[in-house]
């Protein structure tokens, strides 16, 4: 079994994919930056409070990431089959499910933002803060989890441009809108942290604007309509989606709570560990965009090719993305650390939470290796190959046996150092890593969800025959 795949149409498509991905995560971070630069000129307080305010749209986030890579397991795999009409089935079970789920997070968040923030910190000023942001940014969760959905599905089929394109109109517009609102710029009211909360509305609804017109009217691959919406779900397609796609989203879930249980760590460490965090967060985001980016195409590429019926070239690209992720994960650490002071010189912040910052990025420039190995193989490669219970296990395990009890006991029992505590924190990255380098290896990991055993039997003769 070869390391290396030869083909060069691999590498094209990869690339095809990737590029444009890894922009769009750039973009994504680039506005994240923007918005944590303005608010620290305002101070800490506004910085902690919309960092975990936040939190609540992470979750929510994360979960509909769930139920769209569950969905996307199917698309990809259906897009190598060339069924379009599946697809469709597909992407109106998942718009169903997303719209429930935003309804209830959008509900919790107008209705009680400051219990939900006590949960995160007990700084009366950081939960005043976080709620008057909440309460705005609760809004962006319908148009945000259309937007989400169509633009992971569409990911499956090859289409990423539009993404990308639509990431750069909504970049200008909450930078604008954020420099007019926060500061009171251009005749407009000068408005703190609710300013950057309604610019953050205001660029998610014109993201959804701008991809409800490409899915309804451009799109000439899915052939999306609006009656599509209102068909019933096919019980077949629910059926695979449960064994295949629910994981994902049980995944994602229980990952999300657990993620929110760090945050409630580091909220009981005080508002500089927060806002230390928050910055360093920034920059781990800017040099991993290009591990995210490939990870989605690994999904991507290996949901086609199992589609396919193409296992054994599955396996070997698998092998070839392997290698890529060390030598992508040993240049986000150089970058990381290269830049790391002149990003952090630019907040507004305290000695003391500069400090922390410091401490923080030194541990993440190591642990970036495993975060890049764990991105493009197991949340690209073993899922998009519809491997998605043993995704489930292991990154619920290093989540809550390793990350979270660990990062308890450093950090709120046994105030160690802040790099220590960081490590016990992301100390399941580690875990996760190495099982997932296993499992590529050992080559298990391929589960083609759309064909019946005898039609998978019958692929991989014609696949031995083709050589």
């Amino acid at each position: 079994m070869s390391f290396w795949v030869k083909d060069k149409v691999f590498y094209k498509k990869m690339a095809a994919i990737a590029i444009p991905l890894a922009l769009q995560n750039l973009i994504n971070v680039g506005v994240s930056l923007l918005d944590t630069v303005m608010l620290g000129q305002l101070g800490e307080i506004a910085m902690s409070g919309s960092s975990l305010g936040n939190q609540i749209g992470f979750i929510y986030q994360i979960m509909n990431l769930g139920l769209t890579a569950g969905a996307g397991v199917l698309t990809s795999q259906y897009w190598g089959r060339k069924d379009p009409a599946s697809i469709r089935k597909v992407m109106s079970m998942a718009y169903k499910i997303s719209m429930t789920l935003a309804t209830i997070f959008t509900v919790l968040a107008l209705t009680i933002p400051d219990v939900l923030m006590r949960f995160y910190t007990e700084e009366p000023a950081v939960i005043e803060a976080g709620a008057q942001y909440l309460r705005i940014i609760a809004f962006t969760y319908w148009v945000s989890g259309f937007t989400m959905t169509s633009m992971s599905i569409l990911r499956t089929v090859g289409t990423v441009k539009i993404t990308l394109y639509m990431y750069i109109v909504s970049f200008f517009v909450n930078v604008f809108f954020n420099y007019c609102l926060i500061f009171g710029h251009l005749g407009f009211p000068q408005l703190g942290i609710v300013g950057a909360a309604i610019a953050t509305l205001i660029a998610r609804a014109v993201e959804c604007a701008i991809i409800v017109v490409y899915v309804f009217r451009i799109d000439k691959k899915i052939c999306f309509r609006v009656q599509d919406i209102f068909q019933k779900i096919d019980q077949e397609i629910l059926g695979i989606y449960m064994r295949y796609g629910a994981p994902v989203l049980c995944n994602e879930m229980l990952w999300s709570i657990g993620s929110t249980m760090l945050s409630v760590i580091m909220g009981h460490m005080g508002s500089s560990f927060v806002a230390a965090n928050s910055i360093c967060q920034v920059i781990f985001q800017c040099t991993s965009v290009i591990n995210q980016g490939v990870g989605q195409a690994a999904g991507v590429m290996a949901g086609n090719t199992i589609g396919e019926g193409k296992y054994k070239r599955a396996r070997n690209q698998s092998l070839t993305l392997f290698v890529v992720s060390i030598a992508f994960g040993i240049l986000s650490s150089m970058v990381m650390f290269a830049i790391r002071g002149p990003v952090i010189d630019c907040y507004k912040v305290t000695e003391e939470t500069r400090m922390i910052a410091y401490s923080i990025m030194d541990m993440m420039c190591i642990l970036v290796l495993f975060q890049a190995i764990s991105s493009i193989n197991m949340f690209g490669t073993l899922r998009g190959g519809g491997d998605s219970k043993f995704v489930l296990f292991f990154d619920v395990t290093s989540m809550w046996f390793f990350s979270v009890p660990l990062g308890w006991i450093a950090g709120l029992v046994l105030h160690w150092p802040v790099w220590l505590v960081y490590l016990c924190l992301r100390s399941g990255d580690i875990f996760k890593s190495v099982a997932c380098v296993f499992r590529i290896l050992s080559g298990k990991w391929i589960k083609d969800v759309t064909r019946s055993d005898e039609e998978k039997e019958e692929a991989q003769k014609e696949e031995i025959e083709q050589g």
